[in-house]
């Protein structure tokens, strides 16, 4: 009998399946570092070559990984699973040694055991989520990405200054890259990373352009008390989109005396000046060292000078105030050339300031970068590419390690099927 389930459920799903429309994308991703060095202020340089495991993350090397993302939809439904295999830098790393798998010892950098892959290494890629339509309202749920608002921080090459989390995401970064305000207006994230959600969104027409209204439940410990706890908090947004701007507002409550809000603005000028703005603001009224208030604006501007070249650019001005202290304050600016010169090669350069203390006051006190990025994005198709670049950053103000210079050789070789 358990074997006649059996079958009946497997040709359920199979039958299933082919009234679906399936998809399978594969992401691989290898981002070494042929060189990378490190000068303290008043000490010795020291190097590291070839380094695949992008142990020393710097100018885009760092964490490789593999991802297989399945997706499958109906007329009004649909499923998305993204499985994820890692080699991060600073975790276990595998390697084909011999005939057998090895992997590093724990506590040792070049001391290697035989070993198996673990089901630790293949994990979801905290990306899972369903959805299901009623006409115009549609029901999203598990752990998701969910923004409007454009950014226009794309760069030429993989992982480019003008790409890193540090400064692509509107809201805190550089001075609290994990504060409630950190990529708020992804409205299923909290404090910069996917959680649970369950959001209904609706579009109606409105005058010459679309209407998104959005409202959800975001699962975080709202409020806690002696025999009833609040495990969501909230999420409302609109969002208005038409041929003549783009804008979305929302207000995010996380938590209970938490409240997070976003206004935000794309103008279409011209199709040749891409144009966004934004400012974030969120409000702690918890007590301990978190309390107190943040905020960031943002403004990005590019320019298409014709068919082959183009320049982007990143600007965030960005301040964080404790209710016991006085604010801290920082602002780093970025900007990319970039030119095509064949369907194989296109060149790009990249350049960034970032000042992590305009007040002379912050915790991480005196941290100011020049950074400079070239490189080449050689392409073996659509779907796949090396970048190859060469990253240099000048601490006019040394960080808490004490470094003067860091540069390195990163080179990022993607696939996506």
């Amino acid at each position: 009998m358990k074997k006649v389930i059996g079958a009946v459920l497997a040709a359920s799903l199979v039958a299933g399946v082919a009234f679906a429309d399936v998809a399978v994308k594969l992401n691989a991703k290898l981002a070494t570092s042929m060189y990378h060095s490190v000068k303290p202020d008043g000490g010795d340089t020291k190097t590291t070559t070839f380094d695949l495991n992008g142990a020393n993350a710097h100018g885009g090397s760092g964490a490789n990984a593999e991802c297989v993302t399945f997706e499958a939809k109906g007329e009004n439904a649909g499923a998305v699973l993204a499985i994820k295999a890692t080699n991060d830098a600073g975790s276990t790393q595998y390697y084909a040694g011999g005939d057998k798998l090895q992997k590093l010892k724990a506590n040792s950098t070049t001391e290697y055991e035989d070993a198996e892959i673990s089901t630790a290494d293949l994990k979801i890629d905290n990306k899972y989520y369903g959805w299901m339509s009623f006409g115009a309202l549609n029901l999203t749920f598990g752990k998701f990405d969910s923004r409007f608002a454009q950014r226009y921080n794309t760069t030429a090459g993989s992982d480019g200054l003008l790409d890193s989390d540090s400064i692509a995401k509107y809201g805190l970064a550089l001075l609290d890259s994990k504060n409630y305000t950190s990529d708020a207006n992804n409205i299923s994230t909290i404090k910069n990373g996917r959680v649970v959600s369950l959001v209904a969104d609706y579009t109606v027409d409105a005058g010459d352009g679309k209407l998104l209204l959005k409202a959800g439940l975001l699962s975080n410990e709202y409020k806690k008390e002696d025999k009833k706890t609040q495990a969501a908090g909230y999420v409302f947004s609109g969002a208005y989109q038409s041929d003549v701007f783009d804008a979305e507002a929302f207000v995010k409550l996380p938590k209970d005396k938490v409240t997070v809000f976003g206004l935000y603005a794309a103008p279409k000028v011209m199709a040749e000046l891409p144009l966004a703005f934004g400012f974030t603001y969120g409000k702690d009224d918890n007590e301990g060292t978190a309390k107190g208030t943040a905020y960031a604006v943002d403004a990005r501007v590019g320019y298409v000078i014709n068919d082959q070249a183009k320049l982007s650019s990143v600007i965030k001005y960005e301040s964080q105030k404790p209710d016991s202290g006085s604010a801290d304050t920082a602002l780093v600016v970025a900007v990319e050339g970039s030119y095509i010169v064949n369907d194989l090669a296109t060149v790009f350069a990249d350049v960034g300031y970032y000042n992590y203390d305009l007040d002379s006051g912050n915790a991480v006190k005196d941290k100011c970068a020049i950074k400079f990025r070239p490189g080449v994005v050689l392409n073996a198709g659509k779907s796949a590419s090396v970048t190859a670049a060469l990253q240099y950053d000048n601490w006019t103000k040394t960080t808490a390690s004490n470094t003067k210079t860091e540069m390195s050789i990163p080179v990022i070789f993607k696939v996506a099927l």
